[in-house]
């Protein structure tokens, strides 16, 4: 009797461990450095129908750039470039973009004091706000001597 109970006892360990063979189609077992991982990826429609949905910085100009690819700012750059040249008195400089900062240059005809050179640039500065909401800007005005 001895014996018969020793042997259901690892009939029953063998046939608890013969189970596992049939998971091995439903999940994708990866095996790294000793260690197995369980891929869970199953089929579900309603996880396939989103994944063509995707969201980019393209769609929304206030989107951060997670993905490290090289967002093409010259439309940026114009925009500026035309937010000053349509203020009469003001000729566009140098403009640059270094991720979410944007430094303008813009020359103004004629010799500022320095209360007019801070006037001017705060003035430059509420308009590209307005015109480019997604950058910190920083205005420089120069004098235009030529």
């Amino acid at each position: 009797m001895k014996k018969l109970s020793v042997f259901i006892l690892m009939l029953a360990f063998m046939a608890g461990c013969a189970q596992d063979q049939g998971t091995e189609n439903a999940y994708n077992q990866e095996s790294r450095d000793g260690t197995s991982f369980i891929n869970n990826d199953l089929d579900r429609t309603e996880d396939n129908d989103t994944l063509d949905r995707t969201f980019s910085g393209d769609q929304n100009p206030n989107f951060i750039n997670f993905d490290g690819k090289r967002l093409d700012n010259q439309d940026d750059i114009n925009h500026a470039r035309k937010v000053i040249a349509a203020n009469e008195g003001y000729r566009p400089g140098a403009v640059w973009v270094n991720g979410e900062d944007m430094w303008v240059t813009a020359y103004r005809k004629g010799m500022m004091t320095n209360q007019e050179k801070i006037d001017a640039e705060a003035q430059l500065h509420r308009m590209l706000i307005k015109a480019l909401p997604r950058y910190h800007i920083e205005v420089k005005v120069q004098e235009d001597r030529t």
